[in-house]
């Protein structure tokens, strides 16, 4: 009984183990998040070497990483952390420049991911595969006008709550959109703009979709309300340096 019980345990042991070798190890990335990631940006002056091995170490991970045996929710956080990282890292490589200064950044540049080599903009197709429009709240082209860059890893775990923060903090962030019901002015983030139509899928309208994460209800009433086309702002490409 008792060599089959530890037989037993022993075989759990290894299927945990193997499970758990599916999913990328987040903790360099959060090393480096909960040390460099201040105000929705990213502290890429007071980068070390420390933090480089550490998101070297990350990028390994996400690498060799299978996405295919995955859960949903779990594949949704991985390609975020990964789109999130790449970004930075893209960054860090071409210090000083604007990501959109740096030739393919988005396009052509491919980094491994899940066993494939795939762009920025691949990247983001394999979240819009999910169908939530929420990804559009954590994904961080490493710019001023982005959302705000969260100070950990996402993971699977509690991901719906943390995406739904996301949302409340970057549309109400008043640099980011500018909803003043006094003055009758929507004007919006331009990640609202290039990405209409999943937004509108997941709420009928653009304005419904915004409306859920207003944070006064009477704007958000409002909001919900109007028929009239929001201004989009201009989008500020410069580095999200605090």
């Amino acid at each position: 009984m008792k060599r089959t019980f530890s037989s037993a345990l022993f075989l759990l042991a290894c299927s945990i183990s193997v499970l758990a070798s599916t999913q990328p190890d987040t903790g360099p990335f959060d090393a480096v998040l909960a040390a460099r990631a201040k105000n929705g940006g990213f502290d890429y002056k007071g980068v070390d070497g420390q933090d480089k091995k550490r998101l070297a170490a990350y990028l390994a991970n996400v690498g060799d990483a299978k996405p295919a045996e995955m859960s949903a929710e779990e594949k949704k956080a991985f390609y975020i952390n990964a789109y999130n990282v790449i970004a930075i890292q893209t960054l860090l490589d071409n210090s000083g420049k604007k990501i959109t200064d740096i030739d393919g950044a988005f396009k052509t540049s491919k980094h491994k991911v899940g066993g494939e080599m795939l762009t920025l903009d691949d990247i983001e197709n394999k979240l819009r595969e999910g169908k939530d429009a929420r990804i559009h709240f954590a994904i961080v082209c490493a710019s001023k006008s982005c959302p705000p860059l969260a100070a950990k890893a996402y993971r699977a775990e509690g991901l719906s709550e943390t995406l739904d923060k996301q949302g409340k903090l970057f549309v109400n962030d008043p640099s980011k959109n500018v909803i003043d019901k006094s003055k009758n002015r929507v004007s919006l983030s331009m990640i609202f703009n290039w990405n209409r139509k999943e937004f509108e899928r997941d709420a009928g309208t653009l304005q419904k979709y915004l409306s859920k994460y207003v944070s006064d209800p009477a704007t958000a009433t409002w909001v919900a309300s109007l028929t009239t086309e929001p201004d989009f702002l201009q989008y500020d490409w410069n580095p999200n340096q605090p």
